[in-house]
């Protein structure tokens, strides 16, 4: 005898399981729709995350210098690659305290250390024979560090590999000011009878010219602007791509207030003193300073190519 109630059980219990079953296929259907537009916005196809997430770091470099030694050397105009005759670069730091926002960090460094030469008439040699054709070298050396460091956070917006970027940021600076000392050839010296050098308004065979004489026959040794300490604050804003997970590149433009304190220029000339009867250095300073330093105020732009590493 066929028992109802059992057949009835039977029935509720295929419903049920029909039923979470098909529950069950549109869960994974709907999943599966959520992770493709997931990985097509936030990972490739093997799965590996294209932005940064809450908890990673981020380091980059300014991609400027590179690209314009790129162009330059690749230029049709016989322009020549730069000479690497110092540093000028930008570090920068991240930490992501949420997935779309940063701490961030940025150290600047330019720093200058350039030596030109230039020939010059050996004047002893040629106050002995007027047709020696004998020369000697005047050296200019010519250095500066310029550093800054800014600290700054970051908010984040976007879909898929475009990120758009803003925020704001405090900066330090200090430069050292650029400091020129010149080395001539002829020395001044009365014994040999040159008191005033030779002179040249070209320099045989190099493309740069100074002529660093006063009209009371004094030359100059060494010249240094004064050194300048900087502090503002500032906003950016930027849009960043993802060319590669978690490889970007990207540009940001900033505008700022920034307040300079500069310190006094020097100068530091030689001559040959008629009184003492030999050679005597001189530093001279602006007179109208009365040893104060300059403080001023104003607004400074900013605009930055950079190469960034996500891990």
């Amino acid at each position: 005898m066929i028992n109802i109630k059992n057949i009835k059980k039977v029935t509720i219990m295929k419903r049920v399981i029909f039923s979470l079953s098909l529950c069950l296929c549109m869960g994974f259907a709907s999943m599966a729709q959520d992770v493709e537009e997931y990985n097509a916005a936030y990972a490739n196809k093997r799965g590996v995350y294209l932005l940064p997430q809450k908890g990673d770091f981020a380091l980059g470099v300014d991609a400027t210098p590179f690209l314009r030694y790129l162009g330059n050397f690749f230029s049709s105009s016989g322009n020549s690659a730069p000479l690497f005759n110092g540093v000028d670069q930008t570090i920068y730091g991240k930490y992501f305290v949420r997935d779309n926002r940063a701490i961030r960090a940025r150290l600047t460094l330019n720093l200058l250390n350039d030596t030109e030469k230039g020939f010059v008439r050996d004047d002893e040699e040629f106050n002995f024979d007027p047709s020696s054709i004998e020369t000697l070298l005047d050296v200019q050396h010519t250095s500066n560090t310029d550093v800054e460091l800014g600290i700054g956070y970051e908010f984040r917006r976007g879909n898929g590999r475009v990120q758009g970027f803003w925020g704001f940021e405090a900066a330090f600076g200090f430069n050292s000011g650029q400091k020129r000392t010149l080395e001539y050839g002829n020395p001044i010296d009365v014994n040999v009878d040159q008191p005033t050098p030779t002179r040249p308004s070209t320099y045989q065979g190099f493309t740069n010219i100074w002529d660093y004489y006063d009209s009371r026959d004094r030359r100059l040794t060494e010249e240094k602007d004064g050194s300048v300490y900087s502090a503002g604050l500032g906003i950016f804003v930027g849009v960043e791509y993802f060319f590669a997970p978690q490889i970007s590149i990207g540009g940001e433009f900033g505008l700022g207030a920034r307040a300079y304190r500069t310190g006094q220029d020097k100068k530091i000339w030689e001559s040959w003193s008629t009184i003492t009867d030999n050679l005597q250095s001189e530093t001279v300073r602006p007179d109208n300073w009365n040893d104060v330093p300059v403080i001023t105020v104003g607004t400074r732009t900013s605009g930055r190519i950079f190469l960034m590493f996500h891990f």
